[in-house]
């Protein structure tokens, strides 16, 4: 007996979500199926959010030993493209090589320690400011305007330090730990579902990011279940199947929620509406599965999940030139959250692909990043990636046009964020207490966390 069936015993009947895809118009990819672990009933301490001397271990022991997704491919297209990502008080050059290849070095003179490059752009090789001293793409010294005065070093003595530096689906890792394991087999088995969703084919079509004044734990958990839309985004209520979703952990590093739309709620939300008035919230929700600027009527004897996803294959279709007859009402509707511990999560589906990334600044302080990825047309160019807007704390996310219907969701989900962290603070080191299986993957975060610390 699965944990997902042991907690439903005893509830009210409510449709799980692969009985849910039994009744779908297609067959939905056998990856669909349910992969959880009991993770127990134990909670965490308060503290594990508030204080400085525990983040100071997780710098040391999670921050430093984990991949984490610095920028895309299309960002550093030309040699000599060198993207400048920044963790904590860590800096890394990202460079495109001349055989094509991708490298990272850290942003440091070898000589007296000056950040080489202060923004990113097109390089042939990276001089200091401070003295001239001048390494190539490669992070080999070519240029020593006082070599004579050091007899101590020679050419071949001072590279540039190097990071691991590996990639997937256009997403570019990085590492600081030399003996981590390939990026491709933490990862797994997500390249392999993301290739069903053509994720090699997607470019950024947003980025916009904001500040946090909550540890990234908290930012991380907003996005680990999604349960948390009855409070704060009451407006899907009644088309979105929350308590009928599906909650996996696929490996120790990668762990997903499988999120149903369009359907009937579950008992508890269930106000005996009927398909066609699904159908008006789910416009008046701005749902993306939708071309609002034409005319939208429900077919006699069709379901508003199968209608909407009908509706993703044709606006998907007509946009890029795919055939999507095939694919599951899953696939085209459903939101597929995925996550890559500890800091970054990516939707799977055919809609915009939705990615998050949450960097720390301090114990109380997170970048919050907002990513659109959108499938390119099958026989088009691919449109420029788009750069990053930076919010102020005045402005809210809904003033991001690119955002689209998804704005006002962030600012709800961001309105939660210091509330929760000035809880924790009054908290101390009272107990946080997470559920067994809707919030398994919250649970799965702080797990890897020790297991981390205990390397």
């Amino acid at each position: 007996m699965t944990v997902h069936q042991k907690v439903r015993m005893g509830e009210p009947p409510v449709i799980s979500y692969q009985e849910l895809l039994a009744r779908d118009t297609r067959p939905s990819p056998a990856f669909y199926a349910p992969m959880t672990r009991d993770l127990g009933i134990e909670p965490v301490p308060a503290s594990r959010y508030t204080s400085p001397e525990f983040f100071a271990r997780e710098v040391e022991k999670v921050w430093m030993k984990t991949w984490q997704m610095a920028c895309r491919d299309e960002d550093i297209p030309e040699v000599g493209d060198t993207y400048v990502y920044e963790l904590l008080d860590q800096q890394v050059l990202i460079v495109r090589q001349k055989d094509g290849q991708v490298r990272a070095f850290k942003n440091i003179c070898r000589h007296r320690g000056r950040k080489l490059v202060n923004a990113s752009g097109c390089k042939t090789s990276f001089r200091c400011a401070y003295h001239g001293l001048t390494w190539g793409l490669d992070g080999k010294l070519i240029e020593n305007p006082f070599a004579w005065d050091f007899p101590q070093l020679g050419a071949d003595d001072i590279p540039l330090f190097d990071l691991r530096c590996e990639s997937w689906g256009g997403f570019i890792f990085i590492n600081f730990d030399h003996a981590a394991a390939p990026l491709l087999e933490v990862i797994a088995p997500m390249p392999e579902h993301f290739a069903h969703w053509k994720i090699d084919n997607c470019y950024k079509s947003a980025h916009v990011a904001k500040i946090a004044h909550a540890n990234w734990k908290v930012c991380a958990e907003a996005f680990l279940e999604a349960h948390h839309v009855i409070c704060t985004h009451p407006e899907y209520n009644l088309f979105s199947g929350y308590d009928s979703g599906q909650h996996d952990v696929l490996s120790d590093h990668v762990t997903r929620f499988l999120a149903p739309n369009g359907i009937t709620p579950g008992p508890f939300l269930d106000r005996g509406i009927d398909d066609e008035r699904r159908l008006s919230l789910m416009l008046a929700a701005g749902n993306r599965a939708f071309d609002t600027s034409k005319k939208i009527e429900l077919p006699e004897g069709m379901s508003a999940r199968a209608f909407a996803a009908e509706s993703v294959r044709k606006m998907v279709g007509e946009r890029t030139g795919y055939d999507f007859s095939e694919y599951s009402d899953a696939d085209m509707l459903d939101g597929q959250g995925y996550d890559i511990f500890p800091n970054f999560h990516l939707w799977g589906g055919f809609k915009d692909k939705i990615s998050y990334r949450f960097r720390p600044i301090s114990h109380d302080r997170t970048l919050m990043e907002v990513f659109l990825f959108t499938l390119a047309p099958k026989d088009g160019p691919r449109p420029k990636p788009a750069q990053l807007r930076m919010l102020s704390e005045d402005e809210d996310w809904t003033g991001v046009p690119e955002l689209g219907a998804l704005a006002p969701v962030y600012d709800q989900d961001y309105s939660n964020m210091g509330p929760v962290q000035q809880g924790l603070t009054s908290m101390g080191d009272e107990p946080v207490h997470f559920s067994q299986y809707l919030e398994v993957r919250c649970r799965n975060l702080h797990r890897m966390v020790d297991e981390y610390m205990k390397r």
